[in-house]
């Protein structure tokens, strides 16, 4: 099953240039945890709120783009196990979405995950199936301080809060966010408070906050928790009617983990994906690597393989022709040279020479054939290291398909307006 049915369009979009008060502004008024940041129309990436917790910053006046981060790009029609991994390794909760280059809307671990566990594999999987997370262990009188940094460097978004080994309460970083940076509802864009927050006093303020007990900001009552053996998506649609991306899970009345959203999607993500392609290598054995190397190029034209299915959604067979050439290469060359004269100048004469240290470098082809029912593709790509020349044939390929099917398209609606029209 591919993705579209979850791609959402209501993201915030926010420009490099707006600072972290209108971001959280905006975040606060759609009700959404992360912005997507551009540069007039180019995307650069996206903003979570939870790195800012531990930033000493001006709110109004500090720029989203010092906090921006590089994220994958999901395309429309990725297979929902695919981008469930691709998620996981991404280490976010949401990931744009791309139609031709151009961000068309998100996709939420929590949508990806309720998707995927209504299938037969997945559907009687528990909680305690999954790999939960053993978050540090917290004293109510420990300062909030300590929690933001827990929560930071954990990645989670909630942390259980113990009273002599008991569970005391459950702190989430949406807790302390507005106290620990000062922003409340009526503060967000008030001048006063605005000029307030950079004085001396405000910042003395902040550490103060830091160092008050997380007691002071967890929730103590009617926690919300799972149990070890729940149904997960059970788990799941009590996150997401909460809008929460992680979930303390019990054993009687001890914590046993926190079960979250990303290994969730790293449990969803190991599931194989049905291949409808068949793959030969030519060459491949010729070639100069140990067999740990061409087993990895053989993972990585199997990876690039399953984007080309997408698209063509039919059988079809990749030809891949490797071949290894050696060349002196201008580079080459010069440095042989250059180290020759260093041996000179330190006494060692018995260095290889220019020549034969520029004939080490070698270069790779790849020729890649396509067939699929009644049509031939051939792209290739040259390049001195084998894993990006194997690369880049393939965004040959997938140039190619996009550019041939959007012809197709083209002509197919000009058939339909033509025969319309008789």
């Amino acid at each position: 099953m591919d993705i579209q049915p979850l791609i959402k369009q209501d993201f915030v979009v926010v420009d490099e240039d707006a600072t972290i008060a209108e971001m959280i502004g905006k975040l606060k008024h759609y009700e959404k945890h992360v912005a997507l940041v551009f540069r007039k129309n180019k995307y650069l990436g996206l903003v979570e709120k939870k790195p800012l917790l531990r930033a000493r910053l001006d709110p109004s006046e500090t720029k989203i783009r010092n906090y921006v981060q590089k994220t994958p790009l999901l395309n429309e029609a990725a297979d929902l196990i695919e981008s469930a991994y691709l998620m996981f390794q991404s280490n976010l909760d949401v990931l744009p979405v791309e139609r031709n280059k151009q961000i068309i809307g998100v996709v939420d671990g929590l949508d990806l995950a309720r998707q995927a566990l209504l299938s037969a594999e997945l559907k009687r999987l528990v909680a305690g199936d999954v790999r939960l997370v053993k978050p540090t262990k917290l004293g109510k009188d420990e300062p909030v301080a300590a929690a933001l940094d827990v929560l930071y460097k954990e990645r989670i978004d909630h942390l259980p809060i113990y009273d002599q080994g008991a569970l005391f309460g459950i702190l989430s970083y949406k807790d302390i966010l507005r106290k620990y940076l000062s922003w409340t509802p009526k503060r967000d864009f008030s001048v006063k408070f605005n000029k307030a927050v950079r004085s001396k006093g405000a910042e003395a303020e902040i550490s103060s906050i830091a160092q008050l007990p997380v007691s002071s900001f967890s929730t103590n009552e009617n926690l919300l928790t799972s149990r070890e053996g729940a149904l997960l998506r059970d788990a799941i649609e009590l996150m997401s009617r909460n809008k929460v991306h992680d979930l303390v899970v019990m054993k009687g009345d001890e914590v046993v983990g926190l079960l979250t959203v990303k290994n969730i999607l790293r449990r969803i993500g190991s599931l194989q994906i049905p291949a409808n392609f068949n793959i030969k290598f030519v060459g491949l054995n010729d070639l100069d690597l140990d067999p740990a190397q061409k087993a990895h190029l053989q993972k990585i034209t199997s990876n690039e393989a399953l984007k080309l299915q997408h698209k063509i959604k039919n059988e079809f067979t990749l030809v891949v022709h490797l071949k290894e050439y050696a060349r002196a290469g201008e580079k080459g060359r010069k440095k042989g040279k250059e180290e020759k004269r260093i041996e000179k100048r330190s006494g060692k004469g018995e260095g290889k020479s220019g020549q034969q240290e520029g004939a080490k470098q070698h270069k790779f082809s790849v020729h890649l054939r396509l067939e699929y029912p009644g049509k031939a593709l051939t792209v290739a790509q040259d390049d001195w290291d084998i894993e990006t020349a194997l690369h880049k044939t393939f965004d040959n390929a997938q140039n190619a398909l996009e550019k041939r099917f959007k012809t197709y398209d083209k002509a197919y609606e000009t058939r339909a307006v033509r025969k319309k029209g008789l």
